[in-house]
C-alpha cells in the first residue's frame, strides 16, 4: 500500500509518544522506508534506540550521533510524505511562528513535501484560542491536520485531545500519500459528501440474516481520500465496516439493514454537493422476521427451509437528484461496461463504478480493485490498483463532471 514511500515520522514530546513505535512498525509493513527525528522532549516517554531498532537507522535529535552535519536537511530532502505526530501544542506553536530551536524543528521547516500534523494534547489545551489560531494557520500553510479524538485523556477524564489510534492515522497517510503522488490537485474544500459502506443485513431471525460480501474497503478509500482533500465526509457504515479504522474528520452514522440505510441516506441528503453509493444492498429481505430463533423441527419429513423475501427498496434510483452528483457502484460477474452503462440510465445517477466480482484477486475484501467509472459523457477503465488510488480517480472524474 505504500510500498517504496520514503517516510519521516517526526516526534515531540507528549504522552501519546510511547505509541509511535507501532506506528512505525504498521507504517514499515505497510511498505515504506521510515526514519524517524525526535524533539528532546519526546525522549523523556520513548528511547532513540527504539525507533533505530525499528527502521534500522539512526534518529535525528539534539545529541546524536547522527552521521550528517546537516541531517536535518538532507532528512528533509529525502522524505516524500512527513508526519508530526504526536502534536503537541508547544511543537504546534513553534511550526507556526517559524521557530527552529531543535533539530526535528529544524528538518520541519525544511521540508516542502506533503506533511501530516496529529495533535495530541489535554482537551482545555486544545480548545484554547492560541492552539485553534494556530491549527488554522497551519491549515493555511498547507498543511494535513487530523482532528484529534474524543476518548480517555491521561489526566483520567473523557475529552477531546487523545490522539487517533495508529490504523486510523495509516488511513489518513495512505489517503494522503494518493492524493499527493498526483499531478492534477483534488481540492473539495467546503464540499459535503455522503457516502455508504458495507453490506446490510436482513434479519430472518435474532441470530441469523442475509447479506453479501461487501467489506467497506472501498467507501472507506473513498471517504478519506475526500476528507484529506478538504470536504465535510458523513460515512454512512453497516456492520461490516465497522471494525475498520476511520479517522475523527468524518461522520458517522451506523445501520444495519436496507430501510435504515435508505433512511439515513434521503436524510443526509439534502445538503450534500456529493452522494456515493458505495454499500452493497441486499436486494431481498425476509417478508417476516421471526421474534425468536427458528428452530429445526425433526418431526416434519423433509428438512428443506423455505424463506419468503419480498423486495428491498431501490435506494440509488430513489435518490434526490435536483442538487447533488450521485454516484452509484455495479458488482457485475459479466457484460461490466454494457451493464453499468444500463444502469447509469436506469438509476439517474450522474456515474456508476463498475467492477467485476467474480475475479478472486480483486474487489471484495481486499486491498486492490480494477473498475470502470461510467458517466454520461465520458468512460474511464482503471486497470488493478489500491483502492485509495481508485477513490481518488472517483473523486477527481467527480470533481470535472461538478465544474
Amino acid at each position: 500500500m505504500l510500498e517504496g514511500l520514503k517516510i519521516a515520522v517526526y516526534v515531540s514530546g507528549g504522552i501519546a509518544a510511547y505509541k509511535i513505535p507501532d506506528f512505525v512498525r504498521s507504517l514499515i509493513k505497510a511498505g515504506a522506508q521510515v526514519r524517524v527525528a525526535m524533539t528532546p522532549a519526546a525522549e523523556q516517554f520513548v528511547t532513540p534506540f527504539t525507533f533505530e531498532v525499528l527502521t534500522k537507522y539512526p534518529v535525528l535529535r539534539d545529541q546524536s550521533t547522527y552521521p550528517d552535519p546537516v541531517g536535518h536537511i538532507h532528512l528533509a530532502d529525502w522524505l516524500d510524505l512527513a508526519i508530526l505526530v504526536p502534536a503537541t501544542a508547544n511543537s504546534l506553536g513553534k511550526l507556526v511562528h517559524g521557530i527552529a530551536d531543535n533539530e526535528a524543528l529544524a528538518s520541519l521547516l525544511a521540508c516542502n513535501r506533503p506533511c501530516l500534523i496529529v495533535p495530541a494534547m489535554n482537551n482545555k489545551m486544545w480548545d484554547h484560542p492560541a492552539t485553534q489560531r494556530n491549527i488554522d494557520q497551519l491549515r493555511q500553510d498547507g498543511y494535513y491536520v487530523l482532528d484529534p479524538a474524543k476518548g480517555f485523556l491521561a489526566e483520567g477524564y473523557e475529552g477531546k485531545g487523545r490522539m487517533p489510534e495508529g490504523q486510523e492515522i495509516l488511513q489518513a497517510v495512505m489517503a494522503l500519500a494518493t492524493i499527493s503522488q498526483q499531478e492534477q490537485r483534488l481540492d473539495l474544500t467546503g464540499q459535503k459528501i455522503v457516502i455508504s459502506a458495507g453490506g446490510t443485513q436482513e434479519a430472518i431471525d435474532p441470530v441469523r440474516y442475509i447479506s453479501n460480501h461487501s467489506s467497506g474497503k472501498m467507501g472507506l478509500a473513498i471517504a478519506h481520500v475526500a476528507a484529506l482533500a478538504g470536504a465535510q465526509v458523513t460515512l454512512v457504515r453497516t456492520p461490516s465496516a465497522r471494525d475498520l479504522a476511520v479517522i475523527p474528520e468524518i461522520q458517522l452514522i451506523d445501520v444495519e439493514d436496507a430501510h435504515q440505510l435508505q433512511t439515513a441516506m434521503t436524510e443526509e441528503v439534502q445538503e450534500a454537493d456529493m452522494v456515493v453509493m458505495a454499500a452493497a444492498v441486499s436486494d431481498y429481505r425476509p417478508a417476516q422476521v421471526a421474534e425468536q430463533k427458528i428452530k429445526k423441527d425433526k418431526s416434519q419429513v423433509s428438512n428443506d427451509w423455505h424463506l419468503h423475501l419480498v423486495e428491498n427498496p431501490d435506494i440509488l434510483a430513489g435518490l434526490p437528484k435536483d442538487r447533488a452528483l450521485v454516484i452509484g457502484f455495479a458488482a457485475e460477474t459479466q457484460d461490466v461496461e454494457k451493464n453499468a452503462t444500463a444502469k447509469l440510465v436506469r438509476k439517474g445517477a450522474d456515474m456508476i463504478v463498475a467492477n467485476d466480482v467474480s475475479r478472486s484477486d480483486i474487489g471484495f475484501g481486499t486491498d486492490q480493485n480494477a473498475v470502470t467509472l461510467v458517466t454520461h459523457q465520458d468512460k474511464r477503465c482503471l486497470a488493478k490498483t489500491s483502492k485509495f488510488q481508485i477513490a481518488w480517480a472517483i473523486l477527481d472524474m467527480a470533481q470535472s463532471i461538478q465544474k
